[in-house]
């Protein structure tokens, strides 16, 4: 699992990642975020969490204080009757999943990020792909 919180460890990882997919897509989320929020640190507006190959929902829930797999305001889990996921939206970017989850009045929300590999978290990867547009 990649954690990203600081503008510099965001920009510093960009240029190290090897996944050119992944290199392009947070380029272009930091260049949306910084011109849109001219002045103000990504630190102030985001995390970036990018779930690996191996990591599972309980590594990502000790990085971000709640389980991915299950609503915030219900407690619903995935695979549950009537169960929708606390993200405001997810995209499916072919191999690549981008899902956002605003956390607060400000519009404070973590950006994750997840890998479409087969050693992905496979209940993770299922709810990825069910829900993603």
């Amino acid at each position: 699992m990649i954690s990203l919180r600081t503008t510099a460890a965001i920009k510093s990882t960009i240029d190290l990642l090897s996944d050119n997919q992944l290199r392009a897509l947070l380029t272009k989320r930091v260049d949306q975020l910084t011109n849109a929020w001219e002045g103000i640190d990504l630190s102030d507006l985001t995390h970036f969490l990018i779930i690996q190959p191996g990591d599972t929902p309980a590594d990502a829930e000790n990085e971000t204080g709640f389980s991915l797999l299950c609503n915030m305001v219900d407690g619903s889990c995935f695979g549950g009757p009537g169960f929708t996921p606390s993200w405001e939206w997810i995209e499916n970017h072919g191999g690549l999943f981008e899902a956002v989850f605003i956390l607060s009045d400000d519009g404070f929300g973590i950006s994750l990020f997840v890998q479409d590999h087969p050693e992905t978290d496979a209940e993770l990867l299922a709810m990825c792909r069910e829900f993603a547009e």
